[in-house]
């Protein structure tokens, strides 16, 4: 069984990227966008609420 590629959406906007990749066949596991209403669309247009906030707050393990 092949392993899905997956991708993180930095600076995700409303998504469109994100479009962009799903269209490629890769599986987002997250996103990170600071401001509140674009964040808010994102949401709805998704149902994805894995925001991780400003990106250069972010936790690496």
């Amino acid at each position: 069984m092949k392993e899905k590629l997956t991708f993180f959406d930095f600076c995700s906007g409303i998504g469109g990227g994100r479009i962009g990749m799903e269209s490629a066949g890769l599986e987002c596991i997250g996103h990170s966008e600071i401001d509140k209403k674009t964040s808010e669309t994102y949401e709805k247009f998704f149902k994805d609420n894995r925001n991780y906030g400003d990106l250069t707050k972010i936790e690496t393990e």
